[in-house]
């Protein structure tokens, strides 16, 4: 019932509950939920992003945490579409969308500035974890650090914009993984 009263309230007109209760409402929604819809105006992505990832395993505990080598997570997403009758991009896009939405809610040594930017970043983390599993190459996983890598779409050459031709990379911070962040996945 809590759910169906969040979506509810998310979809609603404007009212009393929505303004007094809108940042609970958002936190429970987001990012899950989220709707981005541009349809009569749409922004087409001038970027082109690469998000990825590794992870620090310890063969069961008993040894010091090792960093892997990094996977690109877009690049795994991308695979499973090409080459497909009826392609989804609905992995691609929920990489990306957690990225973006984990990255603008962290602020000073990118740490999350506030309850829901915490939530974005456990968001992040799951997904991540969710294609990943709870071992890489038969050890057990005990921190994830992710990425991104931003190169700019060269504009059509009828255009007069000038892109950017550098490429840029945000490292985020080691997070520790526990049995609780498998939770339900």
């Amino acid at each position: 019932m809590v759910h169906l009263t969040m979506l509810f309230l998310t979809l609603s007109p404007p009212n009393a509950i929505t303004a007094a209760h809108r940042d609970t409402i958002q936190s429970y929604v987001q990012p899950e939920f989220g709707q981005d819809w541009k349809l009569f105006a749409p922004n087409p992505k001038q970027r082109n992003d690469s998000i990825g990832a590794r992870f620090q395993t310890t063969e069961n505990g008993r040894s010091a945490p090792r960093p892997s080598a990094w996977i690109n997570i877009t690049a795994q997403d991308v695979a499973a579409i090409q080459g497909s009758l009826a392609p989804s991009h609905v992995h691609q896009n929920m990489v990306r969308r957690a990225w973006d939405d984990a990255t603008s809610g962290l602020g000073a040594n990118d740490r999350p500035t506030n309850r829901r930017a915490e939530i974005q970043v456990e968001y992040l983390k799951r997904i991540v974890l969710q294609r990943i599993g709870r071992e890489w190459q038969g050890e057990r996983i005990v921190g994830v650090q992710i990425a991104g890598r931003y190169s700019m779409v060269q504009p059509p050459s009828w255009s007069s914009e000038k892109a950017s031709d550098t490429t840029t990379y945000r490292v985020l911070p080691w997070w520790p993984v526990t049995d609780q962040d498998y939770k339900g996945l």
